[in-house]
């Protein structure tokens, strides 16, 4: 929507506003609660970037709370973002040309402030800073000027402090000039590669200013040519591939779960090319998969993203927080989030993408549906090495034991549990989630909030939807439903547990054993102490698979089928003459009776 014109500032907001279809004005420029938003806002990410560096010896008494004001400011910030989003508010003053809010801004806003209050102190907290800043920015050249000073300040290596504010120059290229097209892919390649290469929460805010950036630029250009999509579909695909290998390949949890981040950064900026990019049928469920993408996947992998750089690492052979009860719990709810196990948020985008994909094939021509099709497989494959990679975290993290649990400070667990709790909610409650960062990327079909569609997901014009908590409740019903039965026929995968009988000892005392243990079994040799509790838990402790018997009957059920596939075989070859006189003569009465 275009924003009422201001003193000299009209020229550099016409470059990031939206089309008028999309948004109702609810405040006006001169509106007190916008002047009071936007002006709050400022002041606290300014706060919040003097505080992240301020040296301790000009704190004084206040040094040791550092952290804690921080995350107050951080709270007091999202708080406000939150109200403004969910109000519609857009604009600006005329006193104060620099900064505003229009389009995505605020919506965008509520997620740094989780990143932000993570980050903590020193030049990564001033960059979080920085970036709120360049969120405000009406001008692209001050947007460009911020968010580039801070992408040198997460640069790990020289070579990305040279490399990295290269990225924002499509914030200062016309959207119809020929550099645009390959300045985005080249935005999309740089910001991959310092998504992946962070380690902690800060792994993505580099993704944040790269879509926030795209969503404008794409939707100020409209529909792209067909080459200038495939190439930004291409980078992005890259992008993705390199962050699921990554995922798979590295020794640390830190850096296997920044190449999560990166795979997931690649995936949204396809989806969210395909959803503002390409003219056919499905783009609103492309757009509402990358709008799922940023609730309870970011705010999960956040969790876990802070939770793997705490105490060493969780690989470490003393980390803290894979031996704590609390920490574990936390990683467990924040994987289990980010999986693609129904109905978590992995799922719920993994399940918009697929309907989109569906009903974009089917309503094209077939060149491009093969196109849609191969990159609805690379998706597939993308999610499925991101999942290894949430399952090597998870292996790692629960297999170290320990024999008593080391007591971790709940203030330490805290940060992770409110982003985790956040995203359960996110997941409960999708529609409202869409409903408050609907206007995060353009669209032509904007979702109405409407508290009947709080706990599902549904698309216009479409009688498709999803509803998370009834899929729980199904899932749970049939877990039930088959430990019942299992229960009454007597049914079951695995043999029952046997507790092993006392030696006899014909009443003689215990006499001490002063010799070495006994060896373990050759089978429980090299394995982990929990899996071989589990196995004598589920009866097949000391079992090969083959002696399993679900094996043995599914073997026995497969070499009853080869007995009968062989038999009908060989009465085939010896009737061989009759079945080909048969089929003859039913060949003739189908061409006498159905031949026009």
């Amino acid at each position: 929507m275009a924003l009422p014109s201001g003193a000299g500032v009209a020229t550099e907001r016409r470059a990031w506003c939206y089309p008028p279809v999309l948004y109702i004005q609810i405040w006006s420029q001169s509106s007190i609660f916008t002047s009071f938003v936007l002006c709050s806002l400022f002041v606290l990410f300014v706060v919040a970037g003097v505080l992240a560096v301020l040296p301790e010896r000009l704190l004084r008494q206040c040094a040791s709370w550092r952290s804690e004001i921080l995350a107050g400011v951080w709270a007091c910030s999202g708080l406000l973002a939150l109200a403004g989003a969910a109000g519609r508010l857009e604009g600006g003053v005329s006193w104060f040309p620099v900064f505003g809010m229009d389009g995505p801004a605020l919506p965008m806003l509520v997620l740094l402030a989780f990143t932000g209050g993570l980050m903590g102190v020193g030049p990564r907290g001033l960059a979080c800073a920085l970036t709120g800043l360049a969120f405000l920015a009406l001008s692209p050249l001050v947007f460009g000027l911020l968010a580039g000073t801070a992408l040198v300040l997460l640069a790990d290596r020289g070579q990305q402090g040279v490399c990295l504010p290269f990225a924002v120059l499509p914030a200062c290229i016309p959207a119809d000039s020929p550099l645009s097209p390959p300045s985005l892919c080249l935005m999309v390649l740089l910001l991959g590669w310092a998504v992946s290469s962070q380690k902690g929460p800060e792994a993505v805010l580099p993704a944040g200013i790269g879509l926030f950036l795209l969503g404008r630029l794409l939707a100020e250009a409209g529909v792209l040519p067909p080459v200038q999509q495939a190439l930004l579909i291409v980078s992005g695909g890259a992008v993705a591939l390199w962050g699921a290998v990554q995922a798979v390949r590295s020794p640390k949890a830190a850096s296997i779960l920044s190449g999560v981040a990166t795979a997931g950064y690649g995936g949204m900026v396809v989806m969210l090319t395909l959803a503002l990019a390409v003219s056919v049928k499905g783009g609103d469920l492309f757009r509402t998969a990358t709008l799922l993408a940023t609730g309870t996947p970011f705010l999960a992998l956040l969790a876990a993203l802070w939770l793997s750089r705490q105490d060493g690492g969780l690989f470490a052979p003393q980390s803290a927080v894979a031996q704590a009860r609390g920490g574990r719990s936390a990683l467990g709810v924040s994987l289990a989030l980010l999986s693609a196990v129904p109905p978590m948020g992995g799922f719920a985008v993994f399940w918009c993408l697929l309907g989109a994909g569906e009903g974009a094939a089917a309503n094209t021509h077939p060149a491009q549906a093969l196109c849609l099709l191969l990159v609805l497989t690379g998706a597939a494959c993308v999610m499925a090495l991101g999942m290894i990679g949430l399952l090597r975290v998870g292996l790692m993290a629960f297999v170290q034991t320990q024999e008593e649990p080391r007591a971790l400070s709940p203030v330490l667990l805290l940060p992770a549990w409110i982003c985790a709790g956040c995203a359960v909610v996110v997941t409960v409650l999708p529609g409202g989630w869409l409903a408050l960062v609907d206007h995060l990327f353009a669209g032509d079909t904007p979702h109405a909030f409407a508290w009947g569609m709080l706990g599902s997901v549904g698309f216009a014009g479409s009688d498709i939807s999803l509803t998370p908590l009834f899929s729980a409740l199904a899932l749970g019903v049939c877990v039930a439903g088959a430990g019942l039965l299992g229960r009454a026929f007597g049914v079951f995968p695995l043999r029952p547990a046997v507790s092993g009988a006392a030696e006899w000892r014909e009443g003689a005392p215990v006499v001490a054993y002063d010799g070495e243990p006994p060896a373990l079994p050759a089978a429980a040799a090299g394995v982990p102490v929990i899996w071989v509790a589990f196995g004598m838990l589920l009866g097949v402790g000391g079992q090969k698979p083959s002696e399993w018997p679900v094996v043995e009957k599914t073997g026995a059920g497969a070499r009853y089928l080869q007995a009968v596939l062989f038999r009908t075989v060989a009465w085939c070859e010896a009737q061989g003459m009759v079945l080909i006189l048969l089929f003859l003569g039913a060949g003739l009465l189908l061409g006498l009776f159905a031949a026009r």
